[in-house]
């Protein structure tokens, strides 16, 4: 499959692709800038909006405003970045610690985790459902990663970048509950960050430090490898009009100068087209007043 730069956006740790079908455009963050972003393949544009403070992931709500995950905890905003007001401090002392990568469920709830700088374990990962009340669903985590659901709802996936794998619960799509964690997937090349869950019910798993995304069945076998020019990939996510292009984020943090010169689009977002589609993006249900 080819591989296109469509953004060079020389981003330090670009994260959390979402795209928005309604605006027909990709979401996406810069961790450490504090910038949220929203990239028109159609146009070419991005526009960003800072949300003050380090950002780890943004969703979109039904009510056509965003929930970002932040240092602070989760931050409810319009879709301009105004009007931003705390829903939740989550625990991301010490200094450091901040909220990573976060995404709805199709049920309107908005999960989101945390990692603590040096503190191994001592994240976690949260729940926020659409009544504004908020649940620890995965204590003892180090650096809170990809997430996603399989098409029925029966099964939560999720990566915990320090373990080298990605882990499978039962899930219950009417209560959100989680039970019975597994380890489903290893990883041996790189370790795993953001992943997306396809149509068909296969997992896309982006892997720090592999340049590649990796393709795997639901029973965790690997199928597919995509090669990306940039060592540090970070997340991934369908969008398009067909739901058929995976858009791939990656990082230029503590490359080295001739690092940059062997991958200089490091930083950028690229895009695949695939056999397969994603599913219609889930978006937030709660639908708190922003001042």
């Amino acid at each position: 499959m080819t591989v296109d730069l469509v953004l060079d956006a020389h981003a330090t740790v670009a994260e959390c692709p979402i795209w928005d079908a309604g605006r027909q455009g990709l979401w996406w963050v810069d961790i450490p800038t504090g910038r949220v972003h929203r990239f028109s393949p159609a146009t070419g544009k991005d526009m960003s909006f800072t949300a003050g403070e380090p950002v780890g992931a943004v969703t979109p709500r039904r009510d056509d405003g965003l929930l970002l995950a932040t240092a602070t905890g989760i931050v409810g905003c319009a879709a301009d970045g105004s009007g931003r007001t705390v829903l939740h401090e989550v625990n991301t002392d010490p200094p450091g610690g901040r909220c990573n990568d976060g995404k709805a469920d199709p049920w309107g709830r908005f999960w989101v985790g945390t990692l603590l700088s040096g503190a191994r374990g001592a994240g976690a990962l949260y729940r926020l459902d659409p009544d504004g009340t908020l649940h620890t669903m995965v204590t003892g985590v180090s650096v809170s990663n990809g997430l996603g659901w399989s098409p029925e709802g029966s099964t939560f996936y999720y990566a915990d970048s320090p373990t080298g794998g990605v882990d499978a619960f039962d899930h219950d799509p009417d209560t959100g509950a989680l039970s019975n964690r597994r380890r489903l997937i290893d990883i041996d090349r790189g370790r795993p960050d953001g992943l997306t869950v396809d149509a068909e019910g296969f997992l896309w798993v982006a892997l720090w430090e592999g340049w590649a995304v990796q393709r795997f069945s639901p029973e965790g076998q690997p199928v597919m490898t995509i090669e990306i020019p940039a060592r540090k990939v970070t997340s991934c996510a369908f969008g398009g009009p067909r739901l058929d292009t995976l858009y791939v984020t990656t990082a230029r943090v503590g490359l080295s100068e001739a690092e940059l010169r062997e991958q200089p689009h490091a930083g950028g977002i690229f895009a695949v087209t695939t056999a397969t589609r994603g599913h219609v993006p889930a978006v937030s249900a709660w639908r708190g007043s922003c001042t």
